[in-house]
């Protein structure tokens, strides 16, 4: 019996060893990165915009991110608030922080609000859904929403209170936008695009067209954002947002496999590319995806889906 103890004493000794071995290992496999794989990190920050909007033809939701600036006219703060984080820090230095903006509200199928303040108040008072309904309503002397503004050079921090709708509160960058950024309040005077950017040709729009078309369907954000021109910290900020992935995913089911030729059309600062098909589900659908210009590139702004 005393010769067979060591001997199983040595074995349970070795079983041991085994035993720890696999627990200290297993953490550290799963932290190493699978060679190939891009590791992105998450990116996250405080949230500048509380609110809640609701309304009964629209619904119901939260804001917590947004963008602010200085009117194309020069008069004015226009302030756009969102449901869901677009990277706010990333976009306030952006040449057309707007533009941007809708484009990621649009990826992020995020709900909005929106107002322009001159003087502390606004004509006007937006709120809407990426892909749903959208109210809109026009100050004709009935004060249905009011506005606070602390006066800051480089920010815009502030809060509108609707009779109805709801309420939102902001502390942002005022962002400085290097060529012009049509906002909702402009669309109400006739202003729906920017006179002194260049029509943008169908070579080139295509061109975008095809290169966001195919990233969507290859799950590839960063290629899909880098077609339109972000900027290599902002693709790494906003893939980094927590819950990004299913967006995207959900995104790129609105992206058609073409069954007739494309339709192409433009006006200074936009483009539109009409196409027919069939979204990875099999549904039919004749989409209208529109462009606007930022820079020298074309950010994808607007879909417009049409179930056939």
């Amino acid at each position: 019996m005393n010769g067979r103890r060591p001997a199983a004493l040595a074995a349970l000794a070795v079983l041991m060893v085994l035993g720890g071995c696999g627990k200290d290992d297993a953490p550290a496999r799963e932290k190493t990165a699978k060679p190939g794989v891009d590791q992105v990190p998450p990116y996250s920050y405080p949230a500048p915009v509380k609110g809640r909007f609701k309304e009964i033809n629209v619904g119901e939701f939260d804001v917590v991110d947004g963008i602010a600036f200085t009117a194309t006219s020069g008069k004015g703060t226009v302030v756009y608030v969102t449901s869901k984080a677009i990277a706010s820090p990333m976009l306030a230095a952006s040449a057309c922080p707007m533009t941007q903006a809708r484009a990621l509200s649009q990826l992020r199928d995020a709900s909005y609000m929106e107002v322009t303040l001159v003087n502390g108040r606004s004509g006007y008072f937006l709120g809407g859904k990426s892909f749903g309904g959208s109210v809109r309503e026009e100050e004709v002397g009935g004060r249905y929403w009011q506005s606070k503004v602390k006066d800051e050079p480089d920010r815009a921090i502030g809060s509108v209170v609707h009779k109805h709708y709801g309420y939102f509160d902001y502390d942002l960058p005022l962002s400085k936008p290097e060529v012009n950024q049509i906002s909702q309040g402009d669309w109400m005077h006739g202003t729906r695009d920017d006179p002194t950017a260049p029509k943008p040709s169908e070579q080139v729009v295509t061109a975008t067209y095809r290169a966001v078309h195919d990233a969507a369907l290859k799950k590839d954000l960063k290629a899909l954002l880098a077609a339109q021109g972000f900027e290599a910290g902002q693709v790494a900020a906003i893939r980094g947002l927590a819950g990004i992935d299913a967006d995207f995913a959900f995104f790129s089911e609105r992206f058609l496999n073409a069954s007739a030729p494309l339709e192409f059309s433009a006006r200074p600062g936009r483009a539109m590319v009409r196409v027919e098909g069939v979204n990875p589900s099999g549904k039919k659908f004749a989409n209208y995806y529109h462009f606007v210009t930022c820079g020298g590139r074309l950010v994808l702004a607007n879909i417009a889906e049409n179930p056939q």
